[in-house]
């Protein structure tokens, strides 16, 4: 008997299994080279095989971050700051470190010292979310989370109490420039009574040393007991009334009044006035010791003065602090009239000490940065985050 066999094409089984060892040999030869790949890379650049695994980060609040960036004029574009040396080609330069925490008081932890939270609002909010590597634009952001949406100009008028040292004044810029700025005092008709200052800044620019700061009579001693009794263009005159003849100072005071220096004792300095004129007179005791407690960014200060000798002109007084023993001159008795003329014109008061003024100026809605009313763009590259444990 013949048989037959069921195979149609009897040449196709050579053929089929020279195509699968030909796919086998390719397969291994994928495997062999994935394989070296791999143990290249994880040798070589584990860098690469980091980032690769590497989940995505995003800025959340608390957290810190390195931001390249680019800032613009969302009116013409025009670029007023970047982190780049070289902005148009986003080479060079250093990161901006972020502390992204919209709580300005607060400080960023510890080993990040050198981070801040102290940027726009506009910007700082629109950071969180975003996620490590990103490049970005935020804005346009608004004046108002920005610089400000006013800036300070002539005419404008806010309160103050660092121009005559502590007393509120309200204040009119009369003069701004890059250099400096002045003001004038205003609204003084009801000011009613306060305590006089004991330093007024007069004109920061003048050659003349009484010229540029005034210290008054110590009448800041009796306190609420000024009052102004005349109001002319650019000064006013000032009466004090004291409220005490004894008794006038808890604790050893010194006070000034131009070059002239007196002491002042709780217990040992009496006041006499009439119409015109105030005389404080000091008598203490030889060899008495007065404590004075100081503040000091180290804490507080205890200075023991001892009374050393009397004349009939002056008291020799001493006092040690850290080991070392000082001398100082008073003289007894200081006579002053009731009047003062004060300033109403503060004027040149040098650009570099406008942060005095500037919580002042911000609480009345103004602005004194370069860059308040306008809206601005920021383009933004997170070159790190880093997430405190």
């Amino acid at each position: 008997m013949i048989s037959f066999s069921t195979d149609m094409n009897p040449g196709k089984s050579s053929k089929s299994k020279k195509d699968k060892t030909v796919i086998a040999a390719a397969l291994l030869a994928i495997i062999v080279v994935g394989t070296l790949v791999v143990f290249l890379t994880v040798t070589y650049y584990p860098d690469i095989i980091e980032n690769l695994f590497k989940e995505e980060q995003a800025i959340e609040s608390g957290d810190l971050a390195d931001v390249h960036y680019i800032g613009r004029y969302a009116s013409n574009n025009a670029i007023f700051d970047s982190s780049y040396e070289d902005p148009e080609n986003k080479t060079g330069g250093t990161p901006l470190k972020i502390f992204v925490n919209l709580n300005r008081s607060e400080l960023p932890p510890e080993g990040y010292e050198g981070y801040s939270s102290q940027v726009i609002d506009g910007l700082l909010e629109e950071l969180v979310g975003l996620k490590e590597g990103v490049t970005t634009t935020i804005g346009p952001i608004p004046p108002e989370k920005a610089y400000g949406a006013n800036k300070l100009k002539i005419g404008d008028i806010f309160s103050t109490s660092n121009l005559a040292m502590v007393l509120n004044q309200t204040v009119q810029v009369i003069n701004f420039t890059d250099e400096s700025i002045s003001f004038k005092w205003i609204d003084m008709e009801n000011f009613g009574k306060f305590t006089m200052p004991q330093l007024i800044i007069k004109d920061l620019l003048s050659t003349d040393i009484n010229e540029m700061v005034i210290y008054p009579p110590p009448y800041y001693l009796w306190e609420n007991s000024t009052e102004i009794i005349n109001i002319a263009d650019e000064i006013a005159t000032a009466y004090t009334t004291p409220t005490k003849s004894e008794n006038i100072t808890e604790a050893i005071e010194g006070a000034q009044y131009g070059e002239t220096a007196i002491f002042i004792f709780p217990d040992a300095t009496t006041a006499v006035w009439n119409d015109t004129t105030i005389t404080l007179t000091s008598s203490p005791e030889i060899g008495k010791n007065y404590t004075l407690t100081q503040d000091s960014p180290d804490g507080s200060i205890e200075l023991i003065f001892t009374v050393e000798n009397i004349t009939n002109n002056t008291i020799n007084i001493s006092f040690a602090y850290e080991g070392e023993k000082s001398y100082e001159e008073s003289i007894r008795t200081l006579e002053f009239n009731r009047t003062f003329t004060m300033p109403r014109m503060y004027n040149n008061i040098p650009a570099m000490y406008m942060y005095i003024f500037e919580e002042d100026i911000i609480k009345a809605g103004y602005s004194t940065h370069e860059l308040a009313g306008e809206e601005l763009i920021f383009e933004v590259t997170i070159e790190e985050i880093y997430k405190p444990s």
